[in-house]
């Protein structure tokens, strides 16, 4: 449903209100900031993923000459790498529940 040009002025000012007296938060609020949080997050998931499966295959490696340490890395590398295929298989969801969130108001 959308809003009346009433409701779009009042929004307007709340808008301009909030520039004009916090520009800090008014900033986090940008789609501009929103990217660059989205990409940062998508590196870092990859990076995860990247050093789960070196981990993982590390610690298969070593399990051989030292038993303890490539069973640790071997575990610990699997938790890094699920960890990171959970968060990139979630991720269109959250945007998706944001989205409704967002069109609920």
């Amino acid at each position: 449903m959308p809003l009346s040009r009433d409701e779009q002025r009042l929004l307007a000012g709340i808008e301009t209100g909030l520039r004009a007296d916090d520009p800090a938060f008014a900033a986090k609020l940008t789609s501009d900031t929103a990217d660059r949080y989205r990409r940062h997050e998508m590196v870092l998931t990859h990076a995860c993923l990247w050093l789960g499966m070196f981990m993982t295959l590390t610690g298969f490696a070593l399990l051989h000459q030292v038993p303890a340490a490539g069973a640790l890395l071997m575990f610990y590398g699997t938790g890094i790498l699920i960890s990171a295929l959970i968060a990139m298989l979630l991720r269109p969801v959250h945007d998706a529940l944001q989205r409704l969130r967002r069109s609920d108001r």
